[in-house]
């Protein structure tokens, strides 16, 4: 009777697309592979690499301009190869990026279940634990990519990773403090590659413009709490006060000449690539809503950072260099926008959805 009944029982069960499939297509293969691309994709998520060349290309920047200035010859960032130094500038932008996005998503685990349950953890596609080691393997990353600029290097690194810390810890929940956090990581990230740098314009333009997406995403994806008027007062003093010590630093240092630029007019170039991001993320915004605007604004505002930055090189005189970090934004941005549209049908087939 157990047989008959089991027979009966596989009889009512419904056809399996993959009995007649050749065999590594059978389920438990298809099974294992949508798991490892789930959980790849899930751990790309967790860690924000979508949006993380806008941070590379800020800091190749400050590389190229430190190469191209001859007071700066006995640096590590000049003495060194070229791909050599892009390679550890791409380690520190990504592995701190990373790290912190990483850290960050760990700690907001239990909100997220409640308020972002498709997040990669509280979706199950990523452990938590797993999240603690992507983390600190990120953070060496980025540690090790700043060994390769020397020992103040270094200290710029651990300085960005206590501002990191802070910031995932309790500034993020004060709106006002994280925004100007923010804005210095990405100052910090920058300096890395050469502390003794004299064009610092690209670092104060970046830090502002880091700081604008991050109040735009804030506000759109009307996250809590409000950013009120105060907390626009801090961030605004905090701009003020960072704007003043970079703007300070670039007089010292430069004795009031303007460094890589012959011709000051050469700055509207970034101011001009400036507006037409500004004007561009307002069209593709203007019907998003919630998170998924809060999500567009960091998306495109990472191609936005990588034409800024491919401005100031262009005004500095560097064309090769700055049509390279173009395209691989460009082709970064194509890939991404691939991936987000063509990755649930990879990690879940259509032909085998119960």
């Amino acid at each position: 009777m157990v047989v008959n009944c089991g027979i009966d029982r596989a009889r009512r069960l419904p056809h399996d697309p993959t009995r007649d499939a050749p065999r590594f297509l059978r389920f438990p293969y298809i099974a294992r592979m949508r798991r490892i691309v789930r959980r790849t994709l899930a751990a790309i998520e967790l860690a924000r690499l979508s949006v993380a060349f806008g941070a590379v290309a800020n800091v190749w920047v400050m590389i190229f301009l430190a190469r191209a200035d001859t007071r700066l010859s006995t640096q590590p960032v000049a003495v060194q190869p070229l791909w050599q130094a892009l390679v550890a500038g791409a380690l520190v932008a990504i592995g701190f990026l990373a790290f912190g996005a990483a850290l960050n998503d760990f700690l907001d685990s239990k909100h997220d279940r409640a308020f972002a349950p498709d997040r990669p953890i509280p979706a199950g596609n990523l452990r938590p634990r797993r999240a603690v080691q992507l983390a600190a393997a990120l953070l060496c990353a980025g540690l090790l990519g700043a060994i390769a600029f020397g020992s103040d290097a270094m200290l710029a690194a651990m300085a960005l990773a206590v501002v990191i810390l802070i910031y995932d810890a309790f500034a993020k929940h004060v709106p006002g403090l994280g925004l100007v956090l923010i804005g210095l990581a990405t100052a910090l990230s920058m300096a890395v590659p050469c502390t003794e740098a004299f064009a610092l314009l690209p670092v104060w333009l970046a830090m502002t413009h880091t700081m604008v997406l991050g109040a735009l995403a804030y506000v759109l994806g009307d996250k809590r709490p409000k950013l009120t008027r105060r907390s626009v007062s801090v961030a605004t003093a905090g701009w003020v006060f960072w704007s003043a010590v970079l703007f300070w630093l670039e007089y010292s240092r430069n004795d009031g000449a303007m460094p890589a630029w012959s011709d000051p007019r050469l700055l509207a170039i970034p101011a001009v690539a400036m507006v037409l991001g500004a004007v561009a993320c307002a069209w593709k915004l203007r019907t998003a809503r919630g998170s998924r605007a809060s999500e567009k604004v960091l998306r495109y505002g990472s191609l936005w950072k990588s034409l800024v930055a491919c401005a100031w090189l262009v005004a500095a005189g560097m064309h090769g260099e700055a049509i390279a970090i173009g395209s691989a934004a460009i082709a970064i941005f194509a890939i991404v926008a691939i991936v987000r549209e063509a990755g649930p049908q990879i990690s879940e087939p259509v032909s085998w959805r119960s």
